[in-house]
Parts: structure tokens; sequence; C-alpha cells
């Protein structure tokens, strides 16, 4: 404050200074002024005026260094006051953050964290303070000032107690950390043994069940329970990891901790353990309650059965093949169920051998349910085979009726006088056919069991061996008569095979007939010489065409005069179509040669029109040079022209040959008319 009052006071002087300055300056103008009126004084005015100006500067500049001094010891006085001040404050601060006890619980463990948090927010908030004060006090001691060695000890001073405040921050951030981790590991251990306490109450339940719905039950509480466990172990396992990791960190409680982990893991194990004993057990106990319930079931399920397999039922014949299905049923649902009482057999041996705490009931249980099965099936046994005796004859009577009415369908298709209406519907007769030959071979079998059958009842003296032995003949003989007619209906189909498809192959060459026809029978005679040399390339394509399928025509031709000259069932219908074959490739052959006949004539005709177009053609060149009316204009010219006219002459009487030629190819031209284009039979 003195100092800032020194500096008020000096800002005062100045301000003099500043008015006197304009003093001074009107001194040095007055003096100038005076020493050019009395130039007898002007050294005299000069002198005082040097001095007063001497005594001005020294006065400014001691001013100046007066402003100078004072600011250097504003700007020391200033860092000492702010020194003193952080210094007061990181005193008070440290004893804020080493006055806090540890915490007994985990909120006062939080709030002590909080707490300390703030007190770094404070810190923070003070270090632009702090370094705008080493700022000034380096600048002091860096400009040299008078208290530069304080201003340095000052520095010093502030720089370790910073580094100390520091250092305790974090020091006891850590020991505040360390007591947060112990006080969350305190409460998570007592709520898991608090959890476990529970949990051990559970487990000192000894009751196992009396039937299988209570020990279901309890066995899905096991399993309840189990599920916590495990859900709980991730917790156990979390605490382990996080003990772990306080006892490696080095945690200041970190024997309590161990004790606590180590203690906290034995009981976990006990738990796992009992746990696993009580499952072992009620699981013991649910087999045994299945055992009980599958030996009543079973035990009901047998006595059941029982009244059907001592039944005498077998005396009365009527539905005896159901009786023997039902019986068959039977027999395989005891066979179906057979597994069942092997299951509970080795359940039984399998407790017993695992010494189950009730094993008495179960070595009765066992007992009493194999002597039950074993009178079950003997009575089964004996049963099916009385049944099987009294349906034999059964069994025979009805496979007999089976193959009599087998007959009666094969003779009624055999007389069958269906032998079709096309290829198709004959090729499908055949196949038909064939596989009634291939049924009737396949039966052979039957009525050699059936008369083996017959023989072994006839062997063992049955009842009605007469019967049987008239069933029997009856059958084999019936059998035997089906090869004549399978013979001749096998024979017919094939004559009606050959047959159609001898008229298929008539349709076919009739359709190749008609697809020539129109072109053979075509009128298109060409319009030029190309044109009709083309006709004739395209007729004589056709005409090889036609020599090459003559022989597929003859083939047809000489296939049907086969089978009408063998006296075929259709030989009147086979020689109508070989005549019509014949007729209609007749008049396809004659058509051909006729149309070869005109083409030729029209080539010769086109021919002639051709040369004689390119004689007109020559004539018409040549005319120009006969008609001209240039006789020369002198004797040279006309010698020329001459020559010309000789030449011309000469030429003249040289192609009076080919005009010649012309008339006598004219004259043998058999069509003596230019022919008419037929639009219509172009090709």
């Amino acid at each position: 404050a003195t100092v800032q009052t020194l500096q008020r006071k000096h800002e005062g002087v100045e301000r003099d200074l500043a008015a006197l300055e304009d003093k001074v300056a009107t001194l040095d103008g007055e003096a100038a002024r005076l020493a050019a009126i009395h130039a007898d004084h002007a050294p005299a005015i000069h002198s005082k005026r040097d001095e007063i100006t001497q005594a001005w500067q020294r006065l400014v500049q001691k001013a100046q260094e007066r402003r100078t001094e004072l600011e250097s010891s504003y700007a020391l006085h200033r860092f000492l006051a702010d020194y003193r001040d952080l210094i007061s404050w990181m005193s008070d601060i440290r004893a804020l953050i080493a006055a806090d006890d540890l915490a007994k619980d985990v909120p006062g463990a939080e709030a002590l964290l909080e707490r300390h948090q703030e007190h770094k927010g404070e810190m923070d908030a003070r270090e632009d303070v702090m370094n705008a004060c080493v700022v000034s006090g380096q600048a002091l001691v860096e400009g040299g000032h008078r208290g530069a060695a304080e201003v340095q000890a000052a520095l010093d001073t502030l720089h370790r107690d910073r580094a100390a405040l520091h250092a305790l921050w974090e020091q006891r951030r850590v020991l505040y950390l360390q007591c947060m981790d112990l006080q969350l590991f305190y409460r998570d251990t007592e709520q898991a043994d608090a959890w476990m306490h529970k949990q051990e109450a559970f487990l000192a339940n000894e009751d196992v069940g009396d039937s299988l719905d209570s020990v279901e039950a309890l066995l899905k509480k096991h399993e309840d329970f189990e599920k916590s466990l495990a859900a709980q172990e991730e917790k156990i396992k979390a605490l382990d990891e996080f003990a772990t990791k306080l006892i490696e960190g080095q945690h200041y409680a970190a024997d309590d901790v161990a004790q606590r982990r180590e203690m906290l893991l034995e009981r976990r194990a006990a738990l796992l353990e009992k746990s696993s004993q009580r499952r072992a057990l009620l699981e013991d106990a649910y087999k045994y309650q299945q055992f009980e319930r599958d030996c009543d079931e079973t035990k009901g399920w047998i006595n059941e059965k029982l009244k059907f397999a001592t039944d005498d039922s077998y005396l009365d014949p009527t539905n005896l093949n159901g009786k023997v299905q039902k019986h068959g049923n039977f027999e395989q649902e005891l066979q179906a169920n057979k597994p069942r009482v092997d299951d509970i057999n080795a359940l039984g041996s399998k407790l017993l051998e695992q010494e189950h705490f009730a094993k008495p009931q179960i070595e009765s249980r066992v007992d009493e349910l194999g002597s039950l099965w074993e009178r079950l099936v003997q009575a089964s046994e004996l049963k099916g085979s009385k049944l099987q005796e009294a349906a034999a004859q059964q069994q025979f009577n009805r496979a007999s009726e089976d193959i009599e009415l087998w007959l009666s369908e094969v003779e009624g298709q055999l007389l069958s006088e269906d032998y079709g209406k096309d290829l198709t519907s004959v090729q499908n007769l055949q196949k038909k056919h064939a596989l009634l030959e291939a049924d009737v071979s396949s039966h052979a079998e039957r009525i050699d069991a059936l008369r083996e059958q017959a023989e072994q009842f006839i062997e063992r003296g049955h009842f009605d061996a007469d019967n049987i032995k008239a069933k029997r003949d009856a059958l084999v003989a019936r059998y035997a008569a089906l090869d004549k007619p399978m013979a001749v209906r096998k024979r017919r189909l094939l004559d009606s095979l050959q047959a159609q498809q001898l008229f298929r192959d008539l349709d076919d060459e009739a359709a190749w007939i008609r697809e020539k026809e129109p072109i053979i029978a075509s009128t298109n005679r060409g319009r030029d010489l190309i044109g009709v040399q083309n006709l004739m390339k395209k007729h004589q394509a056709v005409m090889g065409e036609m020599a090459q399928h003559e022989a597929r025509v003859e083939a047809v031709r000489a296939a049907g005069a086969a089978l009408r000259d063998a006296g075929h069932f259709a030989a009147a219908d086979i020689a109508a179509r070989l005549h019509a074959l014949h007729s209609t490739w007749t008049q396809l052959q004659e058509k051909a040669l006729q149309r070869k006949q005109d083409l030729e004539d029209s080539l010769q005709a086109q021919q002639y029109f051709a040369d004689a177009n390119e004689a007109e053609s020559w004539m018409r060149e040549k005319e120009p040079m006969a008609n001209t009316q240039d006789y020369g204009k002198d004797e040279d010219s006309s010698e020329a022209l001459l020559k010309k006219h000789e030449a011309l002459l000469s030429d003249l009487e040289a192609f009076g040959n080919t005009i010649k030629a012309l008339r006598e190819q004219a004259n043998s031209c058999r069509q003596q008319e230019s022919p008419v284009v037929d639009v219509s039979g172009k090709e």
C-alpha cells in the first residue's frame, strides 16, 4: 500500500513536470529573443539558458528513474504478497486434505472421494494464479531486481510446496480409492455371506418326496436353486478377482481381504458340495419313484393282457382270420412292450448295484414283475398255436377262391375280339398281353403252393380231404387250359401289328407323294434362260428324290403283297391300299416326265431368244455405220471411209452364218410360241 501511495505522489510530480516543461520551453524562447536584442549580454543569457536546460534534463531523468524504482518495488511487493497468499492457501488446503479420516462404509467412502475431488477442483482453480505468480517472479529474477535472491528463494519454496501439495493430494486419492474398494469388498462379501446362509438353510431340508410328483417338485425347486447358484457364481468370481486385485495392488488391508476371500471361497465350495449331494439324493429318489410308477403301470398292463391270452376264443370258428390277426397284433404288442419290461428290470438291477436306499422294495418288485411277464408270454404262445391250427384250412379255401376269380378274369380277357384299330392300340394290346402272360406265369408258384398245401392236408388226414382234392384238381386243370388261347391271341395280335405297320407305311408313302405332287405339277416354265435353268436344277433334284424313294415304295408294296398272299385276315383292305399306292405313284412318275419335257422345251426356246437378242444387238451396233451420209470431203477421207465400209461388208458376210444358224435353231424348237409364265405356279 505504501508503494502505491508513493506511485500516486510520483504521478502528481510528473503532472507538475509536464506543466513545467512548457515554462522551460518558454524560457528557452525568451532567452533566444533577449540574446538577439541584447547582444552584449548574449553570452550570459545563453549560459543561464544552458544551466536551466541541464537542470531540467536532470530533473526529468531523476523523475524517470524514480518511476522505474517505484514500479520495480511495486512488482516485488506484489509478488511477495501473492507468494504469501499462495503459501497460506496451500497450508490451509493441506490441512483440509490431511484432516479426513478413512470411511467405515461405501457412502462414507463415496463422500470422502467427492470432498477430495472438490479439493482438487479448488487446486485446479488456483493454478492460473500460481502460474502468474511464478511468471512474475521469474521476470524479476531475469530482470536483475535487487531483491532477486529473495524472489528466487520464494519461487523455490513455492515450487516445493506446490509439488508437496499435489503429492499429498495424489497420496490421499490413492488411499481414499483403496478405502472405497475395501468398503465395496466388505459390502459385497457381507451380502454374499447373507445369501449363502439362506441357501445353506435350503439345503438342510431332508425331504426326498413320497411320490413322483413330489420328487419332481423338489427337483424343480433344486434346479431353481442351482440356477440361483450359477447366477451368484459370477458375483463370487468377481469378488475373488476383486480381492486378488486388491491384494496384488498392495492394499493397506490386504491381509484382512485375503482372510475374508478365503473364508468366502471355502463356504462357497461347501455350499456347492452340499448342493451336488442334495441333487444326487433327489435324482435317486426320482429314479425310485419312476421305477415304482413303471412297475405299477406294467403290472396293471400285464394283468389286463392275461385276460386276453387265457380265453378260449379259438374254439369258435367264426372270424378266425380276424382272431389270428388280432392275436398277431397282440403278440406284436407283447414284443413292442418287452423292452419296457427289460428297461424296468435293467433299471432295478442298476439301482441295486448302486446300493439304493430302497433296495429291499426294489428287489421285491423286480421278482414280482418277472414272474408275471413269464406267465403272460407262455399263455400267448399257447393261444397262438391253437389259432393257427384252426385258420389253416380257412386260408387254403380263401387262396383257392382268389385263384378261381383270377382264372375267370384271365379267361375273359383271352375271349376278347379286340385286336386294335391302329398301330398304337395294337402295340398297347401286345403290352397288355405280355403283362397277362407274365401274370399267368407268376401264378404258377401259387398254384404249386396250393397243390402242396392240399397234399399236406390229405397226408395228415384232414376231415375235408375229398373236397380239398377236388378243388386242387379243378384249379390245376383250369390253369393248364390257359396255354392254347394265350398262344392264339398272341398270334392274332402279331398279325394285327404287321397289318397296322403296313397301313402306317402306306399312309407315309401317300403323304410323301402328296407333298411332291404340287412341285411336279407346277406350270411355271421360267421367264428367261437363267430362270429355266434354275427350274431344271430343282426338277432334277426332285426326280433324284423320286428315284431314291422308289426303292422304299417297292419295299412297302412287296411287304403288303406278302401279307395279302399269305391269307391275312385283312387281305382285302391291304389289296385296295396297295392298288391306290401303285396308281398315285405311277401318276407322279408320269407328271414328272411331262414336267421334264416341258422344261427342256422352254430351255430350248429361251436359249434361242438369248442368241437372237445378242444378234439384234450386234446389228444395231453396225447399223449407224451402214446408214451414214458421210462420203468424205477429199480423196483421203473417202478412201478411209471406203476401207471401213469394206470391213463392214466383210463382217456382214461372216455374220450371215450366224443368222442362218439362228433360223435353223428357231425351226428346230418344239415350242414355237413364247412360253406363258404362270405366276401362281412360281417355285
